[in-house]
């Protein structure tokens, strides 16, 4: 599973008007288009650069029963260069610094520009801001290994009031992980049933804080705008760290 590969973004199995409200919203000028069936771009460009939308997006492609495949650059928040031909445009060098590569060396293909370009966007500034968009990716990737019920459990979407609201959890061996995601641009109140996890502390492992589920199961909590929450169920006497199917 990935939302952006080397290829252009193929709408070819929707309907004609699907495809042309997705172009409207990811696509809208004719250059960002090939085939008349797809888009030729990369994420971060697709949500005007907001950081929120692209943690959301991949925190939710990570959360899914699947192996889920990260393109080059889209960890650093890559843009792509719209003056290549066809699928080059998101093909392009892998911006390491400020002046695209290794050395000072004249990059072999043209790069993004202007906000998305290596001078604000490479992995070496990145590697130093704890706060970047890759050191997040890192957190991703570590908190994913240490969930196999995410791959390996029981998928159960959750009811959570708001329809901007997906709310899902994955049981393993005993085991819960539940996870909840804003697909919109407002904080949502979610109130979640959270059946057989009464009086159960919930670790939040993407950011810091724990939730105690009281005895009627029922867990109510704010999203922020595009956020994203995973959260380690455990019982108040185990680490949540204990609480995992690897641990068992």
């Amino acid at each position: 599973m990935f939302l952006r590969n080397h290829d252009e973004l193929t709408l070819d199995k929707l309907t004609d008007g699907e495809r042309q409200e997705v172009f409207a919203a990811f696509g809208p000028d004719e250059d960002m288009q090939i085939f008349g069936r797809g888009l030729r771009r990369r994420l971060p460009p697709m949500f005007g650069g907001d950081e929120r939308r692209v943690k959301m997006a991949y925190s939710l492609l990570f959360s899914l029963p699947s192996t889920p495949v990260i393109f080059y650059g889209e960890e650093i928040g890559m843009g792509e260069n719209l003056a290549e031909e066809g699928r080059m445009a998101v093909r392009l060098p892998m911006q390491w610094s400020q002046g695209g590569g290794f050395s000072r060396a004249e990059p072999v293909r043209p790069m993004a520009e202007g906000e998305f370009g290596p001078a604000h966007v490479n992995v070496a500034a990145q590697k130093r801001d704890p706060g970047s968009l890759l050191r997040w990716f890192q957190l991703l990737i570590e908190r994913y290994r240490e969930c196999p019920e995410l791959a390996w459990g029981a998928y159960t979407v959750l009811d959570g009031g708001p329809d901007a609201v997906l709310a899902h959890r994955c049981d393993a061996d005993g085991a819960t992980v539940v996870v909840l995601h804003n697909l919109s641009d407002a904080a949502q109140d979610v109130e979640l049933h959270l059946e057989g996890l009464e009086r159960c502390r919930l670790t939040d492992l993407l950011v810091d804080g724990t939730l105690e589920v009281p005895d009627d199961g029922v867990v109510r909590l704010t999203l922020d705008p595009y956020g994203c929450r995973w959260l380690r169920a455990s019982e108040p006497e185990v680490s949540p760290e204990d609480a995992s199917v690897k641990s068992r």
